[in-house]
């Protein structure tokens, strides 16, 4: 369980044994199971079940109870969240998760967080800023070339959706509604419409996951604590 001004990031490889995966999908709930069902291939549904078993695993872990007894609910956006009924301690935590190819990514914290992994795979990324980014944020990754700038282009955007999930508005917020600015030690919220001191009432934190991935915590706070962990050895790591 996170103290008071710490954020834990969990990193987790969605290519568990067949033994691994059993156990986790064995804390399914019903609806969870036919979540699992609905997806087209094998890969996909066994990658979806991997990151929602560990989900339940770390929150359990976290709480103090069993997996399958962790109650989840949704957000007017659709942000998971915790069943305050779930334990003594569940109106407490915070969680997110993210997944994207072989990667999951879980945040836990005291305060509101968000969480986003993706996989480095070309894309047009140009044409996706242009589309997507402030003016300011298109103005500085276009000083970059080359790899730099796609590399660039990864950092902010992850920085961008992780601040997203942290506020739980998702896809009813304009990306241009806000400017993150990638610095030397990491990353910073400048503005957010809408949102009154929102510069000092957040911290972007990007991550290193490894290679082909780029990731990042967005949460409510400043002078945050991270701890990193690989799941399920809960070995701290730097990454």
């Amino acid at each position: 369980m996170p103290g008071p001004g710490e954020v834990f990031a969990l990193l987790v490889d969605l290519r568990p044994s067949r033994e691994r995966l059993a156990r986790l999908t064995a804390a399914f709930t019903q609806r969870e199971r036919e979540r699992a069902a609905q997806f087209a291939t094998d890969e996909w549904r066994e990658r979806w079940s991997a990151g929602r078993g560990a989900l339940r695993e770390v929150l359990g872990r976290a709480l103090g109870i069993e997996a399958n007894t962790v109650r989840l609910r949704y957000g007017a956006h659709g942000k998971p969240e915790l069943d305050p009924a779930s334990a003594p301690l569940a109106a407490e935590l915070r969680f997110n998760i993210s997944h994207s190819a072989e990667r999951a990514l879980i945040a836990l914290a005291r305060v509101e967080v968000g969480a986003d992994v993706e996989h480095l795979k070309r894309r047009r990324t140009d044409d996706i800023a242009r589309r997507f980014f402030a003016p300011g944020e298109q103005q500085r990754l276009f000083a970059f070339a080359g790899p730099e700038r796609e590399a660039a282009f990864f950092r902010l955007w992850t920085c961008k959706e992780a601040f997203l999930k942290a506020t739980g508005e998702g896809l009813s917020r304009s990306t241009r509604s806000y400017e993150i600015e990638l610095v030397q030690s990491g990353a910073r919220l400048l503005w957010a419409k809408g949102i009154p001191e929102a510069a000092s009432r957040y911290s972007v934190l990007p991550l290193e996951p490894g290679k082909g991935y780029a990731a990042a915590i967005a949460a409510e706070g400043q002078g945050l604590a991270l701890r990193r962990f690989l799941w399920p050895l809960a070995t701290v790591v730097s990454f």
